[in-house]
């Protein structure tokens, strides 16, 4: 059996509250031990001192492609760029072509996740081709090793059908991700509705188009009493809804991208499509309602929404351009540099937003430095400042709306279940 020493790092691990310089002795895929560890020959040892070390991300919104989508992003290379910025497990979602809404395509894609180099999880779709018109067999997931459920890219407009939706993830103990869109308001709409979409003179998108939908949800779930996680929220009218209502009742999640906490609509006049997203970057107002969620806990962690595409697919028409980005690689980087070092948010924190919440929602073993815990774990150097090169990304999609920012706390080495990467 492998055995792996990491010596001499300030481990944080938000699970026991732990933060000091100590070691880690790993053997197998689990940790052994974490303390003072006297060294033998059998170990290889690594010298983690001047870095910081936390457990491996666990990432619940990725887009990893594959099958007809596999010039934009392949299960292989989506988990290596997740490896490269300290991101563990991931969870893949349903929008992929075809869609994974039964058995046989769920079992197909399964299979191309032996070729995943992080744990990768799949979320099943809530409706048959995501077309919101009838439920895919949601009864069946569960014995495939499906726990959580979504139309992402969609939100499920049908009142009737979502109801049925909420009812069968109660009564199949599966987890329903809401994209929260309205879309019959402003279905048009490319980038916030605001000054930057009048000044281009293309289509918005208002607030109002999500937190009606983070309204409907909360509401039907609250009423069928099953859980309900929204993901990617954007606007300070979400968050007041979700706030009051996870003060009732703890049924109610929800995540926030680094995109979102980071940027702002006029990152589009600066990158153009390569900052268009769904749901789109908001107003400094927004963005620091986000902020102030973080700190207060209402929001319970954060996910990047990882969207590889082709360079032909952002193009330089803000209409026809695809929604979405690479973010893989950066998501670490860019929540220390923008919470840690900017908002003084701890390092704790970040850890529970990006290690152990996600493992708390998904029911997982890992997010967190314990014995016993899979040997899953990131050194980062606080001290390392690097400019974002989208063209350096191992992701198949080189778009990101952080190109040419400076970011201050990178991983430099991930280990995944015992070995070193």
């Amino acid at each position: 059996m492998n055995k792996l020493l990491i010596q001499n790092g300030r481990v944080i691990d938000a699970a026991t509250k732990r933060d000091e310089v100590t070691s880690i002795l790993i053997e197998g895929e689990q940790i052994k031990a974490i303390g003072n560890i006297e060294v033998n020959p059998d170990m290889e040892v690594v010298d983690a001192a001047g870095l910081v070390v936390m457990p491996g991300l666990i990432d619940i919104h990725v887009h990893l492609r594959d099958m007809d989508q596999a010039d934009k992003e392949t299960v292989e290379t989506g988990t290596l760029a997740a490896l490269k910025g300290g991101v563990t497990t991931v969870f893949a979602m349903p929008n992929t072509s075809p869609t994974l809404d039964s058995v046989e395509m769920i079992d197909r894609y399964q299979k191309l996740t032996e070729q995943a180099h992080v744990k990768t999880h799949l979320i099943g779709s809530i409706t048959k081709h995501l077309e919101g018109n009838e439920l895919a067999e949601l009864e069946k997931y569960p014995e495939l090793g499906i726990h959580c459920i979504s139309d992402d890219g969609h939100d499920v407009d049908n009142k009737s059908l979502l109801a049925n939706a909420y009812q069968k993830a109660k009564e199949n103990d599966l987890l329903l991700i809401t994209h929260p869109e309205m879309h019959s308001i402003a279905p048009k709409g490319v980038i916030n509705q605001g000054k930057v979409s009048e000044d281009l003179g293309v289509p918005g998108q208002p607030n109002k188009k999500e937190w009606k939908a983070v309204e409907r949800g909360i509401e039907m779930a609250l009423e069928k009493v099953v859980r309900a996680h929204f993901t990617h929220i954007t606007t300070k009218e979400s968050l007041e809804l979700i706030r009051d209502a996870k003060a009732k009742s703890d049924l109610i999640t929800c995540d926030v991208t680094p995109h979102h906490l980071i940027l702002t609509e006029d990152r589009v006049l600066e990158v153009g499509s390569l900052a268009k997203v769904n749901p789109p970057l908001r107003t400094e107002a927004d963005r620091q309602a986000l902020i102030e969620a973080i700190k207060d806990g209402t929001i319970d962690l954060i996910a990047t929404d990882h969207a590889p595409h082709r360079d032909q697919d952002k193009t330089d028409d803000l209409l026809t351009s695809a929604f979405g980005f690479s973010q893989l690689e950066t998501s670490l980087a860019s929540i220390i540099t923008e919470l840690h070092f900017k908002q003084g948010i701890s390092l704790m924190k970040i850890v529970e937003l990006m290690c152990l919440r996600p493992a708390q929602l998904m029911n997982l073993k890992q997010g967190q430095l314990t014995p016993g815990s899979p040997a899953d774990l990131v050194l980062v150097d606080l001290k390392q400042e690097k400019i974002v090169d989208r063209m350096q990304f191992v992701s198949k999609g080189k778009n990101s709306p952080f190109e040419r920012m400076s970011f201050k706390g990178w991983p430099v080495k991930t280990v995944f279940r015992g070995k070193s990467c």
